[in-house]
Formats: structure tokens, C-alpha cells, sequence
């Protein structure tokens, strides 16, 4: 006769004293710690944006953003499994207390707080550095790319754009002229006593799709404007139709598609996340500047130590940090510089070496010298070029660079280049003198050149893919965040914002379980 397991209660058997709510969650449970901290946050700007005069009482607003952070934690980001998750899964019953919360009560919370939001991230972020969580001796810094809820297919340029808005114009104004002819008959049979038709069906749904083609193309013209230096003119800018604020982009996985440019900066200590933004593009060289500031309002001081790719070494990033005596390290793009280059000896007056010339740095582009192949000599204001001529200073030349913005370099030339044996290296055609340009920050990136190839500089550098990485990762596979469900760029970053705050918040609530347990050994 075979033996099983009697269950230890009966489902239809009345029960004299049954388990609570409370007893069903055990005592070490993650759910405990996420409410325990949240309760320990001042929800004050929160609870002011409701009316609680008129209907009924709302749900607090502690327990609608606690369902929402823990469920992002376990990969749920759907309203309506988050639904049904508060009425199925004991966790969520215990932390919602048996509230019966609808999906679209989740869908309107969710983006009704974004301000507020950023000051919930703010707390947690203090209260881990409290903890001794967040340190901010050295901060990684990165952006990746996320897919916009928006359909690869669903692009088109200004010019189709326009098409197609002067199509629907003239099909509204039918719709209009057959309305206004179905009234005046109403009126010959009827009077005027009768009500006026409403709204078609069908004209309702051509004004919401003349509203988002409008949005789409204002926002493809404004890139079209924007479109970057050195860009293909000949091929026009298409933007997403459906979210008009994403912009075309390569994919990882192949092809282009809709993209945002989520960007976050995490501690080096722990990996807390201290800073979020995202981007309707890809230049996340943007905001490098204003994170570094953000952190500063957020916790009262400055990191000490920035790490990012090259994307932001911008001259004008590098003045920047080091104006606020933040120590960057970044990699500059287009440098033919490096230990073993030739060019860099004692005395610049003497000539390179014959045979060192091939290893002197070439332009990737050209072929020809690159300009580092020139050395600078401060005390003289002059460049010596390989063969240790003078390039005296001339003169300042403008340049008009991104957004209209003008900017001046001092120009350097050599005046001895006849006859000269390298000359077939290093100058372009029909040049008849070499000539190198020195703007206001070249001071900077030499100073990040020979910081980043110090030993110490690429030791430092080393942390940066696992500090600034990890976070994507995490959010990515773990919370399942590869494509936005929300569209436009302010709700984006809204939904951006919830997915770091629930990151945040369960590292700190497993760094308060890892203390609770070696204080409880250390007790024991």
C-alpha cells in the first residue's frame, strides 16, 4: 500500500484559528526589508498630489510605488501582471495587505510621479551612503541602448511626412463637408430644435493620427536641423512615427530600430546607482558635465574619480571636469599617440631618427603624419615637427562646430618644409607648408593622454567594464528591460527612473540582510 503525505489542511473544512497574513510571509523574507525601507522614506511630496476632500480614500502612495519597485526586482513590468500578482502571490498580499489594485491604477501611477520619483531615488541613494554603500572616490559612468516602443518598419522623412498630412487634411475636410451636409438635412426635416451630431468615429481617429504624424514630423525636422557634422546630407533624417522622440539606431543584434539612450553612473564601491538620464540619441557625450553636477546636488560632494569610454572625452567635457577638480579617465578618440611613439624625445630640436619614421603616428584616415607626431614646447609656443624643425605661431583661426559654435585655434607652421624628406608623408597635396591647429583644450587631453598611459591610469581604467556594465546587465536580464513600454521621451526616462530605483533598492535591502546576519553571529 503506498505511502503519501496527508495535507494539513482541508480545503473545505472550517477552521476555528486560522494563519494570518503576517504569519504567512516569513520574518526573513525580502518583502519585509523592501517595505521596511520604504517606510523609512518621506513621502510627504507624494501624499500632496492627492485630493482626499471628494470619492474614496486612495491607497498610499508608499504602497502603490513598494508593489511597483518590488515587482520590478522579480522582472515584472506589466500592469497587469503586477495585477495579478497582488492578488495571487502572498508576497505581493502581504505587501499590498490585500488591497484588490487594478492594472490601470498601476498604468496612471506609474507615470503620474515622475518628480517625485527622482526624490524617492535621492533618499535611497543617501541612506545607502549612510550605510557606507556609496563612497563616490570613483564613479563609472556609461550609456547603452534600449529599443523604443516603436516599430522598426514604422519610419519616414519629413518629405513623406508632409504627403501624408496633406492627404489626411483633405480626407478630414470631406468628412467635415459630409457632416455639415447630413446636418442641414437634419435641419430641413427636423428644425433646428435638434441636437448637433457628435464627433464621428472615423474623424476622431484621423485627428489623433494628425496629431502624432505632426509630432513626427516636427521632430524629423528638428534633426534634419541638428543632423551632425560631416553627415550624408543626401540621405533624410527618418524618425518613428509611433514615438517620434526615439531615434534610428544600430542594433546589437543587427539591423536599426528605434532606440533610446538610457545612461547610468554607478558607485565603484558597492555598484549603487547614483545618477540616470536617458537620450533621444546617441551622443552621450551631452551630459557628461551634468551628471557629475546631479551627483553633487544629490549627496553634497563630487566624485572624485570619473570613468567613461570615449564617447565623452570631448575637449570641452575634459575642461569642464577638471575645472570642478573631478580626476577623469577617458579615452580619446583619433589619437595616434602611445609609449613607443618616436616623437617624443628629450631634445625636439634634434631629428627623429631615420629609421624610427615608420613608427611615427599616422592619420587612420590619410596616411600621412598625424599630428602627434609634432611635439609641443610650451616655453617657446611653438611645435617642432620630426625633423626638428620650428613651427612658429601665425595666427587664431575660427571654426564653426556643432550647434553654431564657434571656436578658436591657434595655428602653427612650418616654413622650412622644401626639400624636406619626409615631406611626402606629411603634407597633403599642393600644400606647400605643414600647419598644426591647437584649440583651448589640447592642454587637457595631453594631460588625459599621459594619464591614461600610465600604469596607475590603466590599472584605474581596468574597473570601469565591471562597474558601469553591471548595472545593465542586471537591468536587462534580470528585469527584462530591453524595450520600453512607455513612448516619449519624458515618460522614458520615468520608466528608466523606476527600473534604477528598484535596482538601488535591492542592493540595500540585501547589504541590510548581510549586516543583520554577521551581527547576529557576532551576538551568537
Amino acid at each position: 500500500m503506498a505511502r503519501w503525505a496527508t495535507p494539513p489542511m482541508d480545503r473545505r473544512q472550517t477552521m476555528m484559528f486560522t494563519p494570518t497574513l503576517d504569519q504567512v510571509v516569513a520574518d526573513d523574507h525580502p518583502v519585509r526589508l523592501f517595505d521596511e525601507i520604504l517606510a523609512q522614506c518621506d513621502w510627504t511630496a507624494w501624499e500632496t498630489q492627492y485630493v482626499q476632500v471628494v470619492g474614496q480614500p486612495p491607497i498610499h502612495p508608499r504602497i502603490m510605488a513598494g508593489a511597483i519597485l518590488y515587482g520590478l526586482s522579480h522582472g515584472i513590468r506589466s500592469s497587469r501582471r503586477l495585477e495579478w500578482a497582488c492578488k495571487n502571490a502572498m508576497d505581493f498580499l502581504w505587501l499590498v495587505e490585500g488591497r484588490d489594485i487594478d492594472h490601470s491604477t498601476f498604468c496612471n501611477f506609474r507615470t503620474r510621479f515622475g518628480r517625485e520619483l527622482k526624490d524617492l531615488f535621492r533618499q535611497i541613494g543617501r541612506l545607502a551612503m549612510t550605510m557606507g554603500m556609496i563612497r563616490l572616490n570613483q564613479v563609472a559612468l556609461d550609456g547603452t541602448r534600449v529599443k523604443a516602443n516603436s516599430s522598426r518598419h514604422g519610419t519616414a522623412s519629413a518629405r513623406t511626412l508632409e504627403a501624408r498630412l496633406t492627404e489626411l487634411d483633405e480626407q478630414i475636410e470631406r468628412i467635415f463637408a459630409q457632416a455639415e451636409q447630413a446636418d442641414e438635412r437634419e435641419n430641413d426635416l427636423f428644425g433646428n430644435s435638434v441636437s448637433p451630431n457628435h464627433l464621428p468615429r472615423e474623424l476622431a481617429d484621423l485627428r489623433r493620427r494628425q496629431d502624432r504624424l505632426g509630432k513626427a514630423l516636427a521632430s524629423a525636422r528638428l534633426k534634419e536641423a541638428n543632423r551632425k557634422d560631416g553627415a550624408v546630407k543626401s540621405r533624410p533624417v527618418k524618425v518613428p512615427v509611433a514615438d517620434p522622440d526615439s531615434s534610428i539606431q544600430p542594433n546589437k543584434e543587427g539591423g536599426y530600430a528605434p532606440n533610446y539612450t538610457p545612461t547610468a553612473t554607478t558607485d565603484g564601491h558597492k555598484g549603487m546607482i547614483v545618477d540616470t538620464d536617458v537620450l533621444d540619441d546617441s551622443d552621450e557625450g551631452q551630459v557628461t558635465v551634468a551628471t557629475v553636477d546631479r551627483i553633487e546636488e544629490s549627496f553634497g560632494e563630487k566624485p572624485e574619480q570619473l570613468l567613461a569610454d570615449s564617447a565623452h572625452g570631448s575637449g570641452a567635457n575634459l575642461t569642464e571636469l577638471a575645472e570642478r577638480q573631478v580626476e577623469a579617465y577617458i579615452p580619446l578618440e583619433q589619437r595616434e599617440d602611445s609609449d613607443e611613439n618616436p616623437a617624443r624625445r628629450s631634445n625636439p630640436s634634434e631629428p627623429v631618427c631615420r629609421s624610427d619614421w615608420s613608427r611615427l603616428p599616422r592619420n587612420t584616415r590619410t596616411g600621412r603624419l598625424g599630428r602627434h607626431a609634432f611635439v609641443f614646447d610650451s616655453s617657446d609656443d611653438c611645435y617642432y615637427c620630426p625633423m626638428g624643425r620650428p613651427m612658429g605661431f601665425i595666427g587664431v583661426k575660427h571654426k564653426t562646430r556643432r550647434q553654431g559654435r564657434r571656436i578658436g585655434y591657434r595655428s602653427y607652421r612650418c616654413v622650412e618644409c622644401g626639400g624636406c624628406p619626409l615631406a611626402g608623408q606629411c603634407l597633403s597635396p599642393h600644400a606647400k607648408f605643414r600647419e598644426v591647429l591647437r584649440d583651448e583644450h589640447e592642454v587637457f587631453r595631453e594631460a588625459m593622454d599621459s594619464r591614461m598611459n600610465s600604469p596607475d591610469g590603466k590599472e584605474v581604467y581596468r574597473r570601469r567594464k565591471w562597474i558601469a556594465e553591471t548595472p545593465f546587465c542586471v537591468l536587462k536580464s534580470q528585469m527584462g528591460l530591453r524595450q520600453f513600454l512607455l513612448r516619449g521621451l519624458a515618460k522614458v526616462k520615468t520608466e528608466w527612473l523606476w527600473a534604477c530605483t528598484a535596482f538601488n533598492l535591492s542592493k540595500l535591502a540585501r547589504e541590510v540582510t548581510r549586516l543583520r546576519v554577521r551581527f547576529a553571529a557576532i551576538l551568537a
